[in-house]
């Protein structure tokens, strides 16, 4: 079963712009954890996700990341001494 990307707001209200953009940033972060075969450490995705063409700082990039792991649809897993992995929800067949 694979999960879908809910926009969240407080109101009914019309969603800002920042929203919208904020929403299809978490989005591609999804999508692009979903195509690794192994858990990668956030370094390793904000510069892989930097070079594809979507800039931003890193402090941005772990707050995307934080917000993804708090609505369940990545996985941060401890690895050693404050350094965690993060890695999709969607499970890869094994080959």
């Amino acid at each position: 079963m694979e999960r879908q990307l809910h926009i969240y707001r407080a109101s009914k209200s019309r969603l800002t712009a920042k929203q919208i953009e904020y929403n299809e940033i978490n989005h591609l972060i999804v999508e692009f954890i979903n195509t690794l075969a192994e858990p990668k450490d956030a370094e390793f995705l904000w510069l892989e996700f930097s070079k594809n063409g979507h800039k931003m700082s890193i402090s941005s990039f772990y707050g995307h990341l934080k917000r993804l792991v708090e609505t369940e649809l990545i996985i941060k897993v401890p690895f050693s001494h404050n350094k965690f992995l993060y890695q999709s929800i969607v499970l890869h067949p094994s080959t």
